[in-house]
Formats: C-alpha cells, structure tokens, sequence
C-alpha cells in the first residue's frame, strides 16, 4: 500500500486550480489501482505507459494534470492481450477487470481496472483506499499496430468504419427487421464470425472492432496508434520505437513509466506547446465522484421518501467516513 503524508490530503491551488481534498483522495485511491496494475505487469513481463493526460501530467506537473480527475496508461496490443488473459486471476480482494470480453455491460474498446460496483463505506475499504468512498479505477488503452502497406491500412479502416457505423445504426432493444437481420448475418459471413446471441448486438459488434484493430502483427507495422481513433478520422501515425524503452518519472509520490518517445507522443496529441498549461477538463464530468453521489442522494430521497441538498449529502458522507475510521 502506497504510503502518503496528512499533508497530502489538504486541498490546495496548482497553476491557479483549486483541487479539493475529495479529489486528493481519489487520485490516492487511483495510484493504488495503477499500483495493483504494476504488481500483475512486472509478474509477467508486461509492459505499460502513461498516457493520454497522466502522460502530460507526468512530463508537465510530475503529477496530476490539477484539472484532470482520472489515470489513463495504455499498453502495445500484444500485452494488452495477454493482460486481460492474467489479469482476473491474479487482481487482488478490492480489484477487478472490466473489459469486453469480461463484462456485457462494458462495450468501451479500452479496458479498466476498478475497486467495485458501487460506493463503500466499509472501514477495510476506506483504510485501503486512503478515505475515498467512492468506485475508482484506471483505463487501459490498447496501442495498435498500423499496416506498412497503405493498402492494407485502407481495407483495415474500411472494414472497422464499417462496423462502427453498423453499431451506431442498429437498434439496441428493438427488434430486427429483415433488412438488419440480413445486415447483421453479411457481417458474420464476411468477418467469419458468430455473434452470441445472449449479449446485446451492439457489444458484439464492439467485440468485432476490437479483434480487428488487434488484426495487425508487429512484425507487419512499423507505426501504432489507437486505431478506433484512426478509423474515426484522428489520422495520427506514431513510430513503434518510441514505445520501445521506458522512463520512470515522478508521479505524485510513486512514479510511472512514460514511452522514451514522450515528447513525440505528446506534440502529435496536444501540439507543440503542451507543456504551457491550458486549463480545461476532459470529455467526461469533473470530478467523476459526482455521478456516484448523485446516486446515493436518489436512493436515499426515494428511501426515506424526502429531499436533501447537496450540503446535507457532503455532511453524511463525512459523517459516514468518520464513524467507518472511527471503529
């Protein structure tokens, strides 16, 4: 278990953002879920990097980028492969894989690595996870291999636009017509595959995008990317051998390995300039933890059959997360 000061925990102001210290606490509880994913790579020889904005932060901040509120790192398609083979057998109490192949509900090409399903107040859970109540986790992005032949990469991307554009089209609880049913079976025919029935449609055909943005073998490419962007019109082409050796740098009070490559990756995803701080927030709610309040406040107004403020909701979550530390 990662060891942090009480200091740590304050909130505080970093390039002009104040970063609560629900939020401190939750990017403890992450380092502790990248921590549980260190352990299972260097096991079996797995290799992984920062990315995405924890890449950025590491180089920028030596941390958290202040405004970014989740851990992301990515792995080349062959150990990321083989992590989702290990991975459920060998994560510890507290800690499952979410991932296509393991999870219905879960139709994100990217993987992740969680602390559970819902919101825990267990005094064993909020000591593990530094008094952060809430579901954390940490996304794993494949990096997929880019075919020399322009040619190849062509049909490639043709075939995985295809398919997206069938999962969008398709619909999710309703019944096929003939037309999408002929749809569906020309699809199968094609990628020589069969759809279980049992699961939705829509993951089946994610499932089919995922095998074949994993079509490529190393041997054939001489560039990665995330080839999901690729096909959705991010035409970015990253040389492999910038993946081929790690540095290990700060990262809050552990570190993290980033590509050798870094400073490539980072001017071909946020410009020449990433270094100057822009402040913003990602593509999803900041801060995540909101969401999962908010569902705790619908449950408990349904339960008790009354309404309360989110001030009222703050108190009884503290109240909660005292009285667990207490025992």
């Amino acid at each position: 278990m990662l060891s942090f000061s009480d200091k740590y925990f304050d909130g505080e102001v970093r390039d002009g953002f104040f970063i609560e210290s629900k939020m401190k606490r939750a990017w403890a509880a992450q380092l502790e879920v990248l921590d549980e994913i260190r352990r299972i790579c260097h096991a079996n020889n797995i290799r992984y990097f920062a990315d995405w904005g924890t890449l950025l932060g590491a180089v920028r901040h030596q941390g958290f980028v202040p405004w970014d509120d989740d851990l992301d790192i990515c792995m080349l398609r062959d150990d990321y492969n083989r992590f989702l083979e290990i991975a459920p057998g060998q994560l510890s109490s507290y800690f499952e894989l979410k991932s296509l192949y393991n999870d219905p509900t879960h139709d994100n090409v990217k993987c992740r690595v969680i602390t559970g399903r819902s919101m825990n107040f267990s005094p064993e859970y909020l000591n593990r996870f530094h008094e952060c109540p809430y579901i954390v986790g940490v996304d794993i992005f494949p990096v997929d291999y880019i075919p020399s032949d322009e040619t190849d990469t062509a049909k490639l991307l043709e075939s995985i636009e295809f398919v997206m554009t069938a999962a969008a089209s398709l619909p999710e609880n309703a019944a096929l017509s003939e037309e999408e049913k002929c749809l569906v079976q020309s699809i199968e025919s094609t990628f020589n595959i069969h759809f279980n029935r049992d699961n939705r449609l829509f993951h089946e055909l994610k499932k089919l995008v995922d095998i074949l943005s994993s079509s490529v073998k190393p041997e054939c490419s001489h560039e990665v990317c995330s080839m999901i962007d690729l096909a959705g019109g991010w035409d970015y082409h990253i040389p492999v051998e910038w993946y081929g050796e790690s540095i290990d740098m700060p990262f809050e009070n552990t570190t993290i390995p980033v590509p050798a490559g870094y400073d490539g990756i980072l001017r071909v995803k946020y410009g020449d300039d990433y270094m100057t701080p822009v402040q913003g927030f990602s593509s999803h709610d900041y801060p995540f933890y909101r969401g999962q309040e908010q569902a705790l406040k619908e449950v408990i107004e349904k339960e008790f059959n009354t309404q309360i403020t989110e001030k009222d909701l703050d108190e009884l979550i503290s109240a909660k997360i005292a009285q667990a530390m207490s025992h």
